[in-house]
Protein backbone atom coordinates (compact mmCIF):
# COMPACT_ATOMS: atom_id res chain seq x y z
CA UNK A 1 0.00 0.00 0.00
CA UNK A 2 1.13 3.56 -0.68
CA UNK A 3 0.83 6.22 2.02
CA UNK A 4 -0.76 9.33 0.55
CA UNK A 5 -1.45 11.61 3.52
CA UNK A 6 -2.67 11.69 7.09
CA UNK A 7 -1.73 11.68 10.76
CA UNK A 8 -1.87 9.26 13.68
CA UNK A 9 -5.68 9.13 13.68
CA UNK A 10 -6.47 9.33 9.98
CA UNK A 11 -4.22 7.87 7.34
CA UNK A 12 -5.11 7.78 3.65
CA UNK A 13 -3.74 4.91 1.60
CA UNK A 14 -3.88 3.76 -2.01
CA UNK A 15 -4.31 0.02 -2.47
CA UNK A 16 -1.63 -1.10 -4.92
CA UNK A 17 -2.16 -4.85 -4.68
CA UNK A 18 -4.80 -7.13 -3.13
CA UNK A 19 -4.08 -7.95 0.49
CA UNK A 20 -5.88 -8.91 3.66
CA UNK A 21 -7.41 -5.97 5.50
CA UNK A 22 -8.03 -3.47 2.70
CA UNK A 23 -9.15 -5.13 -0.53
CA UNK A 24 -11.52 -3.77 -3.15
CA UNK A 25 -13.49 -6.00 -5.52
CA UNK A 26 -14.33 -3.02 -7.71
CA UNK A 27 -11.24 -1.43 -9.28
CA UNK A 28 -12.89 2.00 -9.26
CA UNK A 29 -12.76 2.28 -5.46
CA UNK A 30 -9.16 3.11 -4.65
CA UNK A 31 -8.91 5.04 -1.40
CA UNK A 32 -9.67 4.40 2.25
CA UNK A 33 -9.47 6.78 5.21
CA UNK A 34 -8.42 4.21 7.79
CA UNK A 35 -10.89 3.21 10.47
CA UNK A 36 -10.45 -0.25 11.91
CA UNK A 37 -13.22 -2.35 10.42
CA UNK A 38 -14.22 0.30 7.90
CA UNK A 39 -17.04 1.55 10.12
CA UNK A 40 -17.44 2.18 13.85
CA UNK A 41 -19.80 0.58 16.34
CA UNK A 42 -21.62 3.92 16.57
CA UNK A 43 -22.21 3.95 12.83
CA UNK A 44 -23.38 0.34 12.87
CA UNK A 45 -25.84 1.02 15.72
CA UNK A 46 -27.20 4.07 13.89
CA UNK A 47 -27.88 2.04 10.75
CA UNK A 48 -31.31 0.62 9.90
CA UNK A 49 -32.37 -2.92 9.22
CA UNK A 50 -33.43 -3.74 5.68
CA UNK A 51 -37.10 -3.75 6.68
CA UNK A 52 -36.74 -0.30 8.27
CA UNK A 53 -34.83 0.98 5.26
CA UNK A 54 -37.44 -0.24 2.81
CA UNK A 55 -40.22 1.28 4.91
CA UNK A 56 -38.45 4.64 4.77
CA UNK A 57 -38.00 4.68 0.98
CA UNK A 58 -40.11 7.39 -0.68
CA UNK A 59 -38.41 7.86 -4.07
CA UNK A 60 -38.80 5.02 -6.59
CA UNK A 61 -40.21 2.74 -3.90
CA UNK A 62 -41.79 0.45 -6.50
CA UNK A 63 -38.38 -0.16 -8.07
CA UNK A 64 -36.77 -0.98 -4.72
CA UNK A 65 -39.47 -3.53 -3.93
CA UNK A 66 -39.51 -5.03 -7.43
CA UNK A 67 -35.75 -5.52 -7.72
CA UNK A 68 -35.59 -7.27 -4.37
CA UNK A 69 -38.36 -9.65 -5.36
CA UNK A 70 -36.92 -10.42 -8.78
CA UNK A 71 -33.58 -11.72 -7.55
CA UNK A 72 -33.22 -15.46 -7.96
CA UNK A 73 -30.10 -16.75 -6.27
CA UNK A 74 -28.51 -19.62 -8.14
CA UNK A 75 -27.60 -22.86 -6.42
CA UNK A 76 -23.91 -22.00 -6.52
CA UNK A 77 -24.51 -18.69 -4.72
CA UNK A 78 -26.67 -20.38 -2.07
CA UNK A 79 -24.03 -23.03 -1.42
CA UNK A 80 -21.30 -20.40 -1.09
CA UNK A 81 -23.42 -18.21 1.20
CA UNK A 82 -24.02 -21.22 3.44
CA UNK A 83 -20.30 -22.01 3.59
CA UNK A 84 -18.82 -18.64 4.52
CA UNK A 85 -15.70 -18.92 6.70
CA UNK A 86 -17.25 -16.90 9.52
CA UNK A 87 -19.88 -14.33 10.52
CA UNK A 88 -19.96 -11.11 8.51
CA UNK A 89 -21.37 -7.62 8.85
CA UNK A 90 -22.35 -5.63 5.77
CA UNK A 91 -23.04 -1.89 6.06
CA UNK A 92 -24.57 -0.33 2.94
CA UNK A 93 -24.34 3.43 2.45
CA UNK A 94 -27.30 4.56 0.38
CA UNK A 95 -30.13 7.06 -0.17
CA UNK A 96 -33.49 6.60 -1.86
CA UNK A 97 -32.90 9.54 -4.23
CA UNK A 98 -30.01 7.66 -5.85
CA UNK A 99 -31.25 6.03 -9.05
CA UNK A 100 -28.48 3.45 -9.04
CA UNK A 101 -29.29 2.40 -5.47
CA UNK A 102 -32.74 1.12 -6.45
CA UNK A 103 -31.12 -1.69 -8.45
CA UNK A 104 -28.22 -3.19 -6.45
CA UNK A 105 -29.21 -2.31 -2.85
CA UNK A 106 -32.26 -4.66 -2.79
CA UNK A 107 -30.05 -7.33 -4.40
CA UNK A 108 -27.40 -6.89 -1.72
CA UNK A 109 -30.10 -7.16 0.94
CA UNK A 110 -31.61 -10.32 -0.52
CA UNK A 111 -28.20 -11.99 -0.78
CA UNK A 112 -27.28 -11.08 2.80
CA UNK A 113 -30.62 -12.29 4.14
CA UNK A 114 -30.06 -15.64 2.44
CA UNK A 115 -26.91 -16.17 4.52
CA UNK A 116 -27.43 -17.17 8.14
CA UNK A 117 -24.14 -15.69 9.30
CA UNK A 118 -24.45 -12.27 7.65
CA UNK A 119 -25.84 -9.18 9.40
CA UNK A 120 -26.87 -6.43 7.02
CA UNK A 121 -27.85 -2.82 7.69
CA UNK A 122 -28.22 0.42 5.72
CA UNK A 123 -26.89 3.84 6.69
CA UNK A 124 -27.90 7.16 5.16
CA UNK A 125 -24.89 8.68 3.43
CA UNK A 126 -26.38 12.18 3.67
CA UNK A 127 -26.64 11.94 7.45
CA UNK A 128 -23.26 10.23 7.85
CA UNK A 129 -21.00 11.82 5.20
CA UNK A 130 -17.84 10.93 7.08
CA UNK A 131 -18.30 7.23 6.30
CA UNK A 132 -18.41 7.67 2.53
CA UNK A 133 -15.31 9.89 2.77
CA UNK A 134 -13.36 6.75 3.72
CA UNK A 135 -14.39 5.03 0.49
CA UNK A 136 -14.07 7.42 -2.42
CA UNK A 137 -14.61 6.36 -6.01
CA UNK A 138 -12.06 8.05 -8.30
CA UNK A 139 -11.68 10.73 -5.64
CA UNK A 140 -15.42 11.45 -5.30
CA UNK A 141 -18.37 10.29 -3.23
CA UNK A 142 -20.49 7.60 -4.84
CA UNK A 143 -23.32 5.43 -3.55
CA UNK A 144 -24.37 2.78 -2.96
CA UNK A 145 -21.30 1.45 -1.16
CA UNK A 146 -21.26 -1.81 0.80
CA UNK A 147 -18.59 -2.19 3.50
CA UNK A 148 -17.83 -5.70 4.79
CA UNK A 149 -16.38 -6.75 8.16
CA UNK A 150 -15.28 -10.21 9.25
CA UNK A 151 -16.03 -11.94 12.54
CA UNK A 152 -13.17 -10.05 14.23
CA UNK A 153 -14.47 -6.65 13.14
CA UNK A 154 -11.72 -6.29 10.55
CA UNK A 155 -12.34 -4.66 7.18
CA UNK A 156 -12.58 -7.17 4.35
CA UNK A 157 -13.27 -4.56 1.70
CA UNK A 158 -15.93 -2.47 0.03
CA UNK A 159 -18.12 -2.74 -3.04
CA UNK A 160 -19.73 -0.03 -5.11
CA UNK A 161 -21.24 1.97 -6.57
CA UNK A 162 -21.94 -0.45 -9.44
CA UNK A 163 -20.74 -3.86 -10.57
CA UNK A 164 -17.21 -3.49 -11.95
CA UNK A 165 -18.12 -4.27 -15.57
CA UNK A 166 -20.94 -1.72 -15.57
CA UNK A 167 -18.80 0.91 -13.86
CA UNK A 168 -16.21 0.56 -16.61
CA UNK A 169 -18.93 1.07 -19.23
CA UNK A 170 -20.27 4.14 -17.42
CA UNK A 171 -16.83 5.73 -17.19
CA UNK A 172 -16.18 5.09 -20.87
CA UNK A 173 -19.57 6.61 -21.75
CA UNK A 174 -18.80 9.74 -19.71
CA UNK A 175 -15.44 10.17 -21.43
CA UNK A 176 -17.09 9.74 -24.80
CA UNK A 177 -20.29 11.75 -24.33
CA UNK A 178 -19.80 13.80 -21.19
CA UNK A 179 -22.13 13.63 -18.17
CA UNK A 180 -25.90 13.49 -18.45
CA UNK A 181 -27.86 16.74 -18.43
CA UNK A 182 -31.47 17.29 -17.35
CA UNK A 183 -32.46 17.09 -21.01
CA UNK A 184 -30.51 13.90 -21.75
CA UNK A 185 -30.82 11.97 -18.47
CA UNK A 186 -33.40 9.43 -19.66
CA UNK A 187 -31.58 8.60 -22.88
CA UNK A 188 -28.13 8.67 -21.22
CA UNK A 189 -29.08 6.16 -18.54
CA UNK A 190 -31.23 3.91 -20.74
CA UNK A 191 -28.37 1.52 -21.67
CA UNK A 192 -27.30 1.39 -18.02
CA UNK A 193 -30.77 0.36 -16.92
CA UNK A 194 -30.84 -2.19 -19.74
CA UNK A 195 -27.54 -3.63 -18.45
CA UNK A 196 -29.06 -4.09 -14.99
CA UNK A 197 -32.04 -5.80 -16.59
CA UNK A 198 -29.89 -8.28 -18.48
CA UNK A 199 -27.59 -8.96 -15.53
CA UNK A 200 -30.47 -9.64 -13.09
CA UNK A 201 -28.26 -8.95 -10.07
CA UNK A 202 -25.78 -11.74 -10.83
CA UNK A 203 -22.68 -9.52 -10.95
CA UNK A 204 -23.60 -7.73 -7.72
CA UNK A 205 -24.04 -11.05 -5.91
CA UNK A 206 -20.79 -12.48 -7.31
CA UNK A 207 -18.73 -9.45 -6.29
CA UNK A 208 -20.30 -9.39 -2.82
CA UNK A 209 -19.56 -13.10 -2.41
CA UNK A 210 -15.90 -12.50 -3.13
CA UNK A 211 -15.75 -10.19 -0.13
CA UNK A 212 -17.87 -12.34 2.15
CA UNK A 213 -15.79 -15.42 1.42
CA UNK A 214 -12.27 -14.18 1.82
CA UNK A 215 -11.92 -10.46 1.12
CA UNK A 216 -10.14 -11.12 -2.18
CA UNK A 217 -10.46 -9.44 -5.54
CA UNK A 218 -13.04 -10.90 -7.94
CA UNK A 219 -11.92 -13.78 -10.16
Amino acid sequence: MELLEGGPDAVRYRCLAPQVGVVYPCPTMTHVLHVSGGFTSEEWEAARSWAETLDSVEVNRDLWVAHGRRLRLGEDARVRLAALPGPRRVLVLTEDWCGDAARPVPVLAAACEAAEGVEHRCLGSDEWPGVIERFLTHGGRAIPTAIVQDEHGMLLGAWGPRPAALQALVRAKRRREGPATPETTAAWYAPIMAWYGRDKGRSTVEELLMLLERGGAPR
